[in-house]
């Protein structure tokens, strides 16, 4: 697994390692959730909307990716 600080783009001792991580400018969203079925939902939008990301991974293993990407 990742280390939670690199969806930042930073190592452990706060280096910033460039624009590598998820959350790179202002206005990036991450949420993450376990829902009360037990299903683990994870979020990520990018570039004001304009490109969304969500995987849910059910109790029984299955994982349903979705990928959005608007044209400019």
């Amino acid at each position: 697994m990742k280390n939670l600080l690199s969806i930042f783009g930073k190592k452990d001792d706060g280096e910033i390692v460039g624009k590598s991580g998820i959350l790179t400018n202002p206005g990036d969203r991450l949420e993450a959730r376990i829902t009360d079925s037990n299903r683990r939902v994870v979020k990520v939008q990018k570039d004001n909307g304009n490109s969304k990301y969500s995987a849910t991974q059910y109790p029984n293993g299955t994982v349903v990716e979705t990928k959005v990407t608007k044209q400019k």
